[in-house]
């Protein structure tokens, strides 16, 4: 058998991680002894949170009649408690002391942040014999993410598959505009792909008059604070539907740290030169109502509602609850509210 018995994937981003599961699972052989032209591999995807259900023991130790070769993929592995977990790694461990199963791929998802180049995986999942088994092997497959520096990269590869043909100052934009979560920018490029010609190239002012997400997001809440309407829980399902997806809080969290650094540029000394004069102009409103004790503030929040995710002080929910809450308590503030 060629591939692992079983593999772990590491990686924050939904879109990431989908895209290379699909790698992986299109990189696999179905038929017996490593032949590629077996029968089409069946995925079957779990969620922890539902805990380890009778189906998926049945999948992962039942052979069927027609043994038909499966993928089990189970997302959020690393929120099992941790019960089910150790009740899961003999069962992974003796998998691999017997060589792996020609038609059963168990794929474990951890999608768990990075801090400086590491996973933030549970202290106790590393312990468990299935993880060392991997670990030994090179079972463990890895993938921080998108961060500020990884994003043109990205987008530039994802253009590419698209037959866009951007000009080096389209790709500056977008580098900034697009926040660094790969199913947000992936959904922007395809936008943009339809409004291309033959040749790839975009029509003038396309980017710029594209809805890349971020900017809705700070300037319309900063409108709405700044009038005095809404509210912090009616602005926070205005994000779930705008951010929607399992990494919506860390890309918010993304975008308003993004936009604190414009804003902090703007008043040190101008905005840069490839922001269209509409973006500008209403940088320039913010930063100066904010000033840089508030834009200053901005970063607290952000990092603040980070922090307690990553330490487990608050789940992502409540968070986001404090994040929005903080927020229109600073544009209150900037008001006189």
């Amino acid at each position: 058998m060629s591939r692992p018995a079983f593999t772990i994937c590491i990686c924050p981003d939904s879109r990431l991680l989908r895209d290379r599961l699909d790698e992986l699972l299109g990189a696999s052989p179905t038929g017996r002894d490593g032949a590629s032209d077996g029968p089409v591999r069946q995925r079957h995807v779990f969620w922890a949170d539902e805990g380890l259900s009778d189906a998926f023991w049945e999948h992962l130790t039942l052979q069927g009649l027609f043994a038909v070769p499966k993928a089990l993929i189970l997302r959020n592995a690393h929120i099992l408690p941790a019960d089910s977990l150790k009740r899961l790694s003999p069962v992974l461990t003796a998998l691999s002391a017997s060589g792996g199963s020609d038609t059963v791929w168990p794929l474990i998802c951890l999608e768990v942040p990075f801090d400086k180049g590491k996973a933030k995986v549970p202290a106790h999942i590393p312990r468990l014999s299935f993880w060392r088994t991997a670990e030994a092997k090179g079972w463990i497959e890895e993938l921080p993410g998108l961060t500020t520096q990884s994003l043109p990269a990205y987008v530039r590869a994802e253009a590419a598959r698209r037959g866009l043909a951007l000009s080096p100052q389209e790709m500056r934009q977008l580098a900034v505009s697009l926040p660094p979560d790969a199913a947000l920018a992936a959904s922007e490029l395809d936008k943009l792909a339809l409004l291309a010609d033959d040749q790839g190239r975009l029509p003038a002012g396309a980017i710029d008059a594209a809805d890349h997400g971020r900017d809705m997001g700070i300037f319309e809440l900063m409108r709405i604070a700044q009038q005095g309407g809404d509210s912090p829980a009616a602005w926070r399902r205005i994000l779930e539907d705008r951010l929607s997806g399992e990494n919506m809080v860390f890309a918010f969290i993304a975008i308003l740290l993004r936009e604190a650094r414009l804003l902090w540029q703007g008043l040190a000394g101008g905005f840069p030169s490839y922001l269209p004069p509409q973006a500008a102009a209403q940088k320039q409103a913010a930063a100066r109502m904010l000033g840089f004790a508030g834009v200053a503030r901005l970063w607290e929040i952000a990092l603040a509602a980070e922090k307690g995710i990553k330490t487990g002080e608050r789940s992502p929910e409540q968070a986001f609850e404090m994040l929005t809450a903080d927020l229109f308590r600073l544009f209150g503030h900037r008001r006189g509210v």
